[in-house]
């Protein structure tokens, strides 16, 4: 009987749980529920406001609908352009969206501070505020700031940026990008700078160097200098030969043949793989002979550019297919395959 006893004791208490823990669940839902209620209630309440309100007669909400008004505000700024985001956030300041978001800029949480850097760089009163959160003790934080900053032209000097960012390997390189390519749009000449300054990372480097590839072949010679210039850095030198392809500028067409002849096999790859970008048909010679390179990379980059470059390239890889080498006849064979399946 103990036994059983014990079982049912048991059995009794897991039920115990499972009601206790459906009560809950729908508690949950029922506050849930209210809450939604309410915010959409706020929302339909201060959509006029915010679409068609005279920011003379506004008055700051209370905390809760202040909120909402806040993520209001985001989602129509988004919507709109011109003078009608100009009156959607003088109406959006006269509710105290502006005061909140300050607030959250010294709330404990990361996503939210970056929330409200990124909210507050819509206000033109509010970006000085943005401006101190290049000082933030979060890496994320920093990069969201000086990219709000940066998107508006308001940002600081590019070197003074990247020195607040304190920018380490394992950045994210595509923001880093984005950041480099607004900054171009301000101030190219300090971007270009960035390039010789010896204690930067090479992740900003090369986030430098892809944004001034972006203005074609404008930047070609210092990227070919450059191209140069980093020999004995593996690390560097192949991402300043793709930088250099992606200008497309013949102007640095000499800086990419010597690349072809480096002793670095990821030299002679991105090398490979800039000719392709630039359409550089004199290099077909070249290329071709890389067909016989050892390292598997640059046999196919050296091939894909083969492709690129047009009827020259085609011509010889077509010749190159008919090789008594089975390694250069392998990879002509296998690109032009593939050039018939694009």
């Amino acid at each position: 009987m103990t036994t059983l006893r014990a079982l049912w004791e048991v059995s009794l208490a897991l039920c115990l749980l499972a009601v206790l823990a459906l009560l809950v669940l729908l508690v949950a839902r029922v506050l849930a529920a209210r809450f939604s209620g309410r915010n959409s209630a706020a929302r339909r309440r201060l959509l006029p406001l915010l679409l068609d309100g005279d920011p003379a007669t506004l008055e700051p909400l209370g905390r809760a609908e202040l909120q909402v008004a806040a993520d209001l505000t985001i989602e129509l700024a988004e919507m709109t352009r011109g003078s009608e985001r100009d009156a959607l956030l003088a109406r959006a300041a006269s509710l105290g969206v502006v005061d909140l978001l300050v607030k959250r800029m010294r709330s404990r949480s990361p996503q939210t501070r970056l929330f409200a850097v990124e909210a507050l760089s819509l206000f033109d009163d509010a970006r000085e505020k943005v401006v101190g959160a290049l000082d933030d003790r979060n890496p994320d934080v920093r990069l969201g700031a000086a990219l709000a900053l940066a998107r508006y032209r308001e940002a600081p000097a590019a070197l003074t940026i990247v020195n607040k960012l304190n920018v380490r390997e394992e950045e994210n390189s595509l923001l880093l990008v984005s950041l480099m390519i607004d900054l171009v749009e301000t101030n190219s000449e300090a971007v270009a700078g960035l390039l010789f300054e010896k204690d930067l990372s090479n992740r900003v480097k090369v986030a430098a160097m892809d944004a001034l590839a972006e203005r074609g072949g404008e930047y070609a010679p210092l990227l070919a200098y450059m191209a140069r210039d980093s020999e004995g850095e593996p690390d560097l030198q192949p991402r300043i030969y793709r930088a250099l392809g992606k200008t497309g500028h013949p102007i640095g067409a000499e800086a990419i043949f010597e690349g072809l002849g480096s002793a670095s096999w990821t030299v002679r790859a991105a090398a490979a793989e800039a000719v392709g970008r630039a359409r550089l048909a004199a290099a077909a010679d070249r290329l071709s002979a890389l067909l016989e390179d050892p390292n598997y990379w640059v046999r196919y980059r050296a091939s894909e550019a083969l492709l690129r470059i047009g009827p020259t390239g085609i011509k010889a890889l077509r010749e190159a297919s008919d090789s008594e080498d089975p390694v250069v006849r392998t990879a002509a064979v296998k690109m032009l395959a593939e050039g018939r399946a694009r």
